[in-house]
């Protein structure tokens, strides 16, 4: 966001994850920046980008996501949720189990 208020683009990121939800973190490596991690709504894969520099990472292995028709509460099959302001862990579902990812070394823990 420049001074003006307006918002440019740092970085154009395109993936064929096909996005389920998105979480927001605070970055534990620099004051005022945020890191976005998003699920899959097909794939075994989180993405992970560091707003602040556009690096990209694939957090691997997360077993195969509920079907969208398993999961009759919200249009979202794979949640991904943060533990709060201060937290370093996210969770997300799988078919048979619920995977605890750390955020501060953005991998599976």
């Amino acid at each position: 966001i420049t001074i003006r208020g307006e918002i440019q683009d740092a970085f154009d990121i395109h993936t064929n994850l096909h996005i389920s939800d998105v979480a927001f973190q605070a970055s534990f490596t620099e004051a005022h920046q945020y890191n976005v991690f998003g699920s899959s709504i097909t794939q075994t894969d989180v993405l992970f980008v560091e707003l602040s520099s556009g690096k990209v990472k694939m957090v691997k292995s997360l077993k195969e996501p509920l079907k969208p028709d398993e999961w009759p509460w919200n249009s979202k099959n794979r949640l991904i949720e943060g533990s709060g302001l201060f937290g370093q862990y996210l969770m997300t579902p799988s078919k048979e189990s619920l995977f605890i990812l750390d955020g501060r070394l953005n991998k599976l823990n």
